[in-house]
């Protein structure tokens, strides 16, 4: 009788694996399609990356094109790609806690690691 409960917990296992699997390819997807900008100089400069932190597209405002302000205008562009990663970090971290329903799941964290989080 045993061996058909183990059998029985597999296949569950099984179909929720797959729900899951299935979900995350959502989230991926909403991901992907979600855009999120930041920016620093207030607002001179915005960078607007997806969900996955993949960078769209970079505005800068025309009075920071100026040769001797190349530094300025680097270190703004830097503050502005690094406001934009971490606010898809969160957002990636709030759909995958929105996904496992807040409980903790093995490896989640480090999943977060790989994508920057912390």
């Amino acid at each position: 009788m045993s061996v058909f409960k183990d059998l029985a917990s597999l296949a569950s296992l099984l179909r929720n694996a797959q729900d899951l699997s299935e979900r995350l390819n959502s989230v991926i997807a909403q991901l992907k399609n979600e855009r999120l900008v930041g920016s620093a100089g207030a607002g001179l400069v915005t960078v607007e990356v997806n969900g996955l932190a993949e960078v769209i597209r970079v505005s800068i405002d025309q009075r920071l094109i100026d040769p001797k302000d190349k530094d300025l205008l680097e270190e703004l562009v830097a503050g502005a790609m690094r406001d934009a990663i971490q606010k898809a970090r969160e957002r990636h971290m709030a759909l995958m806690t929105e996904l496992t329903g807040g409980l903790p799941i093995p490896g989640l964290d480090q999943v977060a690691k790989l994508f920057g989080g912390r």
